[in-house]
């Protein structure tokens, strides 16, 4: 019985741990305006609105490691007209014909962001939920 409590709390406290509230959420859609493909990396570029920033360009460079073309890690950058930019960095999985980001963004004006990433590669959209970290 005791064994059981202990298993049981442990998954609760580490589903807890591991879990990410996003609470401020700033969304977006970006339309994906150029693709680039090599053996090693998919680059994208993309621009839409989101939040506080106004309109973003954003550059995401998905590299692979040649055994698992289906998942990796990635680097970008992004900016705003206002002179905001930003260093880019986290990573992605393919599900399907998606691809799922996860990225940390080290901003020059201080902020820094949790941002969740959604790549439609039919719809040429991205979908993004930033949230500016307060810690």
């Amino acid at each position: 019985m005791k064994r059981l409590i202990l298993v049981i709390a442990g998954a609760v406290l580490s589903s807890q741990i591991f879990s990410v509230q996003l609470e401020n959420v700033n969304k977006g859609e970006f339309d994906i305006t150029s693709t680039a493909v090599s053996s090693s990396m998919i680059s994208i570029d993309a621009t839409g609105k989101v939040g506080k920033y106004g309109r973003v360009y954003v550059s995401y460079n998905l590299h692979t490691d040649g055994y698992q073309s289906d998942q990796g890690l990635f680097d970008g950058q992004g900016m705003n007209m206002e002179g905001v930019t930003a260093n880019l960095t986290g990573i992605w999985r393919k599900r399907g014909t998606n691809y799922v980001v996860y990225s940390l963004d080290n901003l020059n004006n201080g902020d820094h962001n949790f941002v969740s990433i959604n790549i439609d590669t039919l719809k040429n959209k991205i979908n993004i939920d930033v949230e500016t970290l307060d810690y």
